[in-house]
């Protein structure tokens, strides 16, 4: 008899029989490796080779790019800058359109931005995951009296990183913890 799930989804129990237990099957086309969330936000992308300037606003937001509304976006596989603003925050990122639909809109993907712009928008992802604003270590007054220290406190961060990814061993990256002390 089948189970209520399997009259529910109308999930043949051939089907169910064939996947092992814990199996997940991910579907192929989907190619995104991170979490979007629905974001809305200004944005001005400026294509440099044309000097075309176009606004829009975010729909959603993730580490590796966003979706803009637009009714004149850029083709796929155009590289522009982009500029995303929400109150008094704003992200800036080179970043190639993935894909394009004239008269609604363009999926972007972020080209390693700066380590100052993602601190930015790491922010914006915490706080919408519901983890709250990412800590930084970074003093974010514009009268600091020492920025500096905010780039150590990031560079620890980052070889840090380095060292918990295995990219950079623990010798190596002890050594560099302690150059920067």
């Amino acid at each position: 008899m089948p189970s209520t799930l399997n009259r529910d989804l109308k999930i043949s129990p051939g089907v169910i029989g064939s996947l092992s237990p814990g199996t997940i099957e991910r579907n192929p086309a989907e190619r995104r490796q991170y979490a979007r969330y629905p974001f809305t936000g200004t944005v001005e992308a400026f294509e440099p080779e044309s000097q075309t300037r176009i606004q829009g606003r975010t729909a959603d937001l993730s580490e590796g790019g966003c979706y803009i509304d637009s009714m004149s976006p850029f083709a796929a596989q155009t590289r522009v800058k982009v500029r995303i603003t929400r109150e008094k925050r704003s992200f800036e990122s080179q970043a190639t359109v993935v894909y394009s639909v004239a008269g609604m809109g363009m999926g972007l993907h972020f080209e390693a931005p700066d380590a100052q712009q993602l601190v930015s928008l790491k922010k914006w992802l915490g706080e919408l995951s519901g983890q709250g604003g990412v800590e930084t270590g970074i003093d974010e007054r514009e009268d600091s009296p020492h920025p500096a220290a905010g780039r150590e406190s990031v560079l620890n961060e980052l070889v840090r990183e380095l060292m918990r990814k295995g990219i950079v061993d623990e010798n190596m990256g002890r050594e560099m913890l302690q150059r920067l002390a």
